[in-house]
């Protein structure tokens, strides 16, 4: 079972922007990301989904920066994390409306400078409560678990506690579960695999076999899961836990899933050179009808991004 407890006791490199690609046709919805700026800083920036309308929203510090932004359910808020205000534990989590305006921390302990600390933080479909993972005791050995946050009660759950490292969560479509990446099953091999565990009484499900998954994003419906590993991608059905490889030319470089637009089957990738990491990197869609690639964004660094599409798209 999860456990609950108060939020006030939860102790918490110098390139330019190269720009985007060819704006490719009929690519709706748009992309919140994590790039540098000219100073070398991660920023947070939104784009139109075919490359267009780059804007810079934030705006901090070298020793600062912003990553791993996500949109809210409805399109109108970006929750990120940034070492302003973050401590040696980890960074703050911050929010922000969707045109940069109004940024704050997330929560903020009354009466005390404590922030709440967290990465890869994730809105649920419904919008109530943050998923992210934090590790309180990395000054001794890393542990990371999975935390949800109350947007209302401002109360903090721990839904994972194991000795392993547990990250990266990701809210089913109906909210009831969370799929995240640990290394539970490979204590001394330094592997990952795939989990689920369910809201309602924390039962936890072990998906893949791999010893080298993550990556994990849910298609619309629940049934499946998209899912890297070994720089493959995969689609995991969750009823027969049957994988089938999505094949598709990548040209040798590495890539890592972002965000899915599962209707339209598109997928934003993050595509980088394994042979030279200082290489220029890109934000990629992949149609996976045409399983045709489309760079929409090149930086030198990407620290997250996620992909927001509106019913009116």
């Amino acid at each position: 079972m999860v456990t609950t407890f108060l939020i006030s006791f939860l102790a918490f490199t110098s390139c330019s922007l190269f720009g985007g690609g060819d704006p490719g046709p009929n690519i709706p919805g748009k992309i919140v990301f994590s790039a540098k700026d000219d100073e070398g800083t991660s920023q947070i920036y939104t784009m139109k989904a075919n490359g267009t309308d780059v804007k810079q929203l934030t705006h901090f510090e070298a020793s600062e920066g912003a990553y791993q932004p996500s949109w809210s359910p409805d399109g109108q808020q970006i929750l990120f994390s940034s070492f302003k205000s973050g401590s040696s534990i980890g960074p703050a989590l911050w929010v922000m409306d969707a045109d940069g305006s109004n940024p704050h921390l997330l929560y903020k302990v009354e009466g005390s400078s404590r922030a709440l600390e967290g990465n890869h933080a994730r809105w649920s479909p419904d919008g109530s409560q943050v998923a992210f993972d934090l590790c309180l005791n990395c000054q001794i050995r890393t542990n990371n678990d999975i935390y949800l946050f109350d947007i209302q009660s401002k109360k903090v759950t721990q839904v994972t506690q194991d000795s392993a490292s547990d990250t990266n969560p990701a809210w089913s479509p109906d909210g009831s579960r969370i799929a995240f990446v640990s290394d539970r099953d490979h204590p001394n091999a330094g592997g990952t695999d795939i989990y689920t565990i369910a809201m309602d009484n924390g039962n936890i499900n072990r998906l893949t076999e791999t010893g080298n998954a993550g990556r994990q994003l849910w298609y619309s419906n629940g049934q499946e899961l998209l899912y890297w590993s070994k720089n493959n991608l995969y689609k995991l059905n969750l009823v027969d836990k049957k994988p089938q490889l999505i094949s598709f030319n990548i040209n040798n470089a590495g890539f890592r899933p972002i965000a899915l637009y599962s209707d339209g089957g598109k997928i934003l990738l993050h595509v980088f050179s394994y042979a030279n990491p200082n290489e220029e990197q890109s934000l990629q869609v992949l149609d996976l009808a045409e399983k045709k690639l489309n760079t929409i964004y090149s930086n030198s660094s990407f620290q997250g991004a996620d992909w927001y599409i509106s019913s009116k798209n």
